[in-house]
């Protein structure tokens, strides 16, 4: 599986979940993709969102046919969020 990880993705995560170096947050964000649990998942045109959760961080995902792309990283306690949204309907 290729794993793309965005810069977005490593500030997000330096800046909401812990300080540590562009390096320890690529890791700490491939150890979320591989080792969490899918929590939502939705269908968005040619790929799909997904939303996945280890420890307190949540991984966004953009899952398409040649791999992923990680674009943001959220905490765990954030609760404006498309998949709570969603169970609320």
């Amino acid at each position: 599986m290729n794993i793309r990880i965005t810069r977005h993705a490593i500030e997000r995560y330096q800046e909401r979940i812990e300080r540590c170096s562009d390096d320890e947050a690529m890791n700490m964000i491939l150890k979320t993709v591989y080792l969490g649990k899918v929590i939502a998942k939705r269908k968005r045109g040619a790929y799909t969102e997904k939303a996945i959760r280890y420890n307190d961080a949540i991984a966004i995902t953009y899952e398409y046919e040649g791999g992923v792309i990680v674009v943001s990283v959220i905490k765990n306690e954030y609760e404006r969020c498309w998949w709570k949204r969603q169970n609320r309907l």
